[in-house]
């Protein structure tokens, strides 16, 4: 039987047999409908990442009519504000989900409702649903009449998705960083009331182009060929080993080049993804790639320089950080705690890509709830969510939230411990 740490485990019980904060508990589960409401609605403003300033419009204005004090909306469209705390003690904990979806301008047509209650919408889940969530969270503090003791900072982030990289989550956390002392950040996203992700899965991205003279293939047979060194390069790095502990992959996902059959290709370009729960195998993976990238351009250039020669470039255009908590990290055992408390049994998974990764390299306690319910075909057209129960999404946020930042007059904060 794991040992959880016994401040925590009086902390949580002190709130859920609170008065007041079991009526911001029945908040969230009363009030679904508003939620599903304002999920809805969220849904249908379309923010593929990079265009999201239309919905953090929306999302700044429903943060504000929750009740949400010094809201703003920063250049790149980040919204967040606070619930001040009594303590005036400049230390705070970071609510938030990300605003931006996959999917382009155009693929968000209606919300369609099926006979089991499923909503169908690409990006009804992945992560509208969070931006709902935690305005319901917010609600919930405020008509119980909770005030925290540190300060609760709710936020919607830009540039969660692909080649955003996290970078939104990047800047509120460099923003935050002028204003308070960020005691821990709790972020929704991925599927589930059980799931939750509390290390870094790192990812690097890279694009590599090798250009030459090219020519005629017959008349110019001489001239050495960039398509012939970028698959001598992805060759060399089918040699590199990668460890399954930390586990660490990579692939060369997409390639192009060449401008006519009958010709030596000019130009070619690949794009390599690699991703490891280890900074340091990220680190080894980039000097590997470097070596194979200059080896395919050697190898295929002619010792008779007349002819014309291979360059090649490289760059990442993606690079996410990685990095750990240790499994008995306290963040960790408040989460399990705090989903056991809902009715859940807790599911730490290993590794995971989310916004908590912004957080963990700046070396802040953090944790990614699950949405709370039963949800499918996320990052495609197919995705659709149940709302069914996934009040307990809300009610472990509030939990979380009570311990690390402090209810007045009823627990004191446990943030500083994490």
């Amino acid at each position: 039987m794991e040992t959880l740490a016994q401040d925590l485990k009086a902390a949580v019980q002190t709130l859920t047999e609170d008065t007041r904060f079991c009526h911001a508990l029945a908040y969230v589960k009363d009030r679904l409908p508003e939620t599903i409401r304002d999920q809805k609605e969220l849904t249908l403003i379309e923010a593929p990442t990079g265009h999201e300033e239309k919905k953090a419009r929306r999302y700044m204005q429903m943060l504000e009519e929750a009740g949400l004090t010094d809201v703003v909306m920063d250049e790149h469209f980040n919204v967040f504000g606070k619930v001040t705390g009594s303590a005036n003690s400049g230390k705070s904990v970071l609510l938030e989900g990300h605003l931006d979806t996959v999917f382009s301008f155009g693929d968000v047509k209606e919300i369609r409702e099926d006979e089991e209650g499923r909503l169908h919408c690409p990006g009804i889940c992945d992560d509208t649903r969070a931006l709902a969530a935690n305005l319901a969270v917010l609600r919930a503090l405020k008509d119980a009449g909770l005030k925290p003791v540190h300060d609760i900072y709710f936020a919607g982030t830009v540039r969660e998705e692909g080649l955003g990289g996290m970078q939104g989550m990047a800047w509120v956390l460099d923003e935050l960083k002028e204003k308070t002392e960020l005691l821990a950040t709790l972020s929704i996203d991925g599927p589930s009331g059980e799931t939750f992700y509390a290390n870094a899965t790192g990812i690097v991205d890279w694009e590599v182009t090798f250009e030459g003279p090219g020519g005629h293939a017959w008349t110019a047979c001489e001239r050495p060929s960039a398509i012939h060194a970028a698959a001598l390069a992805i060759a060399e790095m089918t040699k590199i080993k990668v460890p399954t502990d930390p586990k660490t992959t990579f692939t060369v996902s997409l390639i192009e080049g060449g401008q006519a059959i009958h010709g030596i290709a000019q130009k070619a370009t690949f794009k390599i993804n690699a991703r490891s729960n280890s900074q340091e195998e990220l680190n080894r993976l980039d000097d590997e790639f470097i070596r194979a990238f200059e080896a395919g351009a050697e190898a295929e250039n002619p010792k008779d320089s007349c002819s014309g020669r291979i360059s090649v470039t490289y760059r990442k255009i993606l690079d996410v950080p990685a990095g750990s908590q240790p499994d008995n990290a306290r963040i960790i055992q408040l989460t399990k705690l705090a989903t056991l408390a809902v009715g859940r049994e807790p599911n730490f998974l290993p590794g995971g890509c989310t916004n908590t990764n912004m957080a963990i390299a700046r070396n802040i306690p953090a944790v990614t709830l699950g949405r709370g319910g039963e949800e499918y075909g996320t990052h495609t057209l197919n995705e659709w969510f149940n709302p069914k129960d996934v009040f307990c999404c809300e009610q472990k946020s509030l939990i979380l939230l009570g311990v690390i930042a402090g209810i007045e007059g009823t627990l004191k904060p446990l943030g500083e411990t994490l």
